[in-house]
């Protein structure tokens, strides 16, 4: 009788399982140019946007998978798996948890101070480095998807680098107080790098012996639009 009622009931929760998945549409999305697949994911019908379950995100230029997760109203949930350029995992994140379960040494601390003119030992008392959550490739697709080249830079033809610092904070978060333009290029550029840190997500905070605040360098280009 139990043995029944056990079968009967992972019966039911399959049937729900199928069901849900089958209400759900799934949309994908293909580079105009390239005709790779950019985006695909599950929302509630094909006249909504609302991300709902399975995500995946392809780099147009080739197809190859950049990251993959699931998405619950549009918030991101539970383990989500960042691939480099060559498709190789780098950075595994759970956001229900905050937990890294994965991920590969640390490259843009050191490639920011370089760049920055710091030495690159600045961050030697730390057993970890902040963390961009899902890594080099997850930063570039936040970069590329929110930094706007300004009207008046582009008037002038401005190119460079600005540099800023700012605090992540134990908890992870850019303490928007703490916000600094260390080498400005001016033109509405130091403006809009301030603004970029605002929007940033929350990161793996620094750790000592516990998780710590940690001054951050951080440099950010602007080149004029291709004509």
């Amino acid at each position: 009788m139990l043995k029944k009622l056990l079968l009967l009931t992972l019966s039911f929760c399959l049937f729900i399982t199928i069901s849900d998945a089958q209400s759900l549409y799934r949309k994908k999305v293909y580079h105009k140019v390239t005709k790779f697949i950019v985006e695909e994911y599950d929302t509630q019908d094909s006249t909504t946007t609302t991300k709902l379950g399975y995500y995946a995100r392809f780099n147009p230029k080739n197809g190859k998978m950049t990251k993959s997760g699931s998405f619950k109203d549009n918030v991101r949930t539970g383990v989500w798996t960042f691939y480099d350029d060559s498709a190789k995992i780098n950075f595994r994140y759970n956001y229900t948890t905050g937990l890294v379960m994965f991920s590969k040494p640390d490259t843009l601390a050191k490639h920011f101070l370089r760049q920055a003119g710091i030495d690159t030992n600045f961050y030697k008392d730390l057993s970890q480095v902040p963390l961009f959550v899902g890594g080099p490739t997850e930063y570039r697709d936040f970069i590329a998807a929110n930094l706007r080249y300004p009207n008046v830079a582009k008037e002038f033809d401005i190119s460079g680098t600005v540099i800023a610092s700012f605090v992540i904070g134990s908890n992870g978060y850019p303490e928007k107080e703490s916000r600094k333009i260390i080498k400005g290029l001016g033109y509405g550029c130091d403006e809009e790098v301030l603004r970029i840190i605002n929007l940033m997500p929350r990161w793996v905070p620094a750790r000592k012996s516990a998780e710590v605040r940690q001054l951050y360098y951080m440099t950010f280009k602007f080149d004029p639009p291709k004509k």
